[in-house]
């Protein structure tokens, strides 16, 4: 249970017990942005999505993210360590291992699988500039979730491990499911490639308390996976 608690490098995950503590407008704020993400990532008829879309999501992360932080931004930037590389490393190697058992299960199964719609897209500098822009509000719309409901849980338990533990769960259903719009409604899909399979993201963040780091998780799977489609 001692390494579940992510604790190794003597920092804990901020906000969530109040430390430091944010007032119940910024955790409002949060909240209000999540829910923008999620409109915005589900519903095709928004105001500017079809031309801003990654600058959208982007924003909706990054900017309530440098607000909360007041001017402390290592609470979620920090330089990458040398020790940060085996994290990195590992966990994009852990995301293509899990990937390829879990499409072999889906498969083995007979249950159709569905392809990203951008899969067959030409790989552009725009295309790239808009997935390295969007990928920072993916990133940090995760960690809202995941402080929202560790806050929550923990203001009326006391537990940090319960805390952790419901908010990772709850982290990445809501991650998996709102892709299902993207992969043809296929629920099991989404719930175990996009959902379950966002843990290696999660957990290098966890491991470091560096966004950073599970930004660089994120953006080397996806890449790779993009260099893989050519």
């Amino acid at each position: 249970m001692k390494k579940f608690e992510f604790l190794d490098d003597g920092i804990d995950i901020p906000f969530y017990n109040d430390v430091p503590k944010l007032s119940t407008m910024e955790w409002l704020m949060l909240l209000f942005a999540v829910i923008l993400m999620i409109a915005y990532i589900t519903i095709k008829n928004l105001p500017f999505r079809e031309s801003f879309f990654p600058l959208i999501i982007f924003l909706l992360g990054v900017v309530p993210a440098l607000y909360i932080c007041k001017g402390n931004y290592k609470l979620f930037f920090k330089m990458p360590k040398l020790k940060d590389i085996k994290i990195i490393v590992g966990c994009v190697i852990g995301n293509y291992l899990y990937t390829f058992i879990i499409v072999f299960f889906i498969v083995t199964l007979g249950i159709q699988t569905v392809a990203h719609g951008d899969s067959n897209s030409q790989i552009t500098l725009v295309r790239a500039i808009n997935q390295f822009i969007q990928l920072w509000g993916e990133e940090f719309f995760k960690i809202f979730i995941l402080l929202i409901v560790m806050h929550g849980v923990y203001k009326f338990s006391n537990n940090r491990n319960l805390s952790l533990m419901l908010g990772i769960i709850v982290t990445l259903f809501i991650f998996g499911l709102i892709h299902s719009g993207t992969y043809g409604g296929k629920i099991l899909q989404v719930l175990l490639l996009q959902g379950l399979g966002s843990i290696f993201e999660l957990y290098a963040y966890l491991e470091t308390k560096n966004v950073v780091v599970s930004y660089l998780v994120h953006a080397l799977v996806d890449f790779i996976a993009d260099i893989a489609s050519l």
